[in-house]
């Protein structure tokens, strides 16, 4: 097994700095430059990409039920009171009005 010297790696390392600090900044251009490269296709693959294909209808996506019991009282509110039935019927009229 070879021994380690540190002292002779650090001395390399400052004979070589000055080189090597020459072309640091374009070193690092690079290395954001790959970064962006690797987002970028990313971005592009999960675009392209096609969900899942499961077979079946999901449990979430089931039709709520109304109960019958709401819906005969709402009706017969309604019938109660004039201004409740303006209302359903300005609602039934233009239903994206505030």
């Amino acid at each position: 097994m070879k021994n380690i010297n540190i002292d002779q790696i650090l001395k390399l390392a400052r004979a070589n700095s000055g080189r090597f600090r020459k072309h640091a900044v374009f070193a690092a251009i690079l290395i954001v430059l790959f970064a962006y490269i690797l987002v970028v296709w990313r971005i592009s693959q999960l675009a392209g990409a096609e969900p899942a294909d499961t077979g079946s209808v999901s449990s979430d996506t089931s039709i709520p039920k109304v109960d019958q019991k709401a819906i005969s009282q709402i009706q017969s509110l309604e019938q109660a009171s004039p201004q409740v039935h303006s209302l359903f019927n300005s609602a039934r009229n233009n239903p994206f009005q505030e």
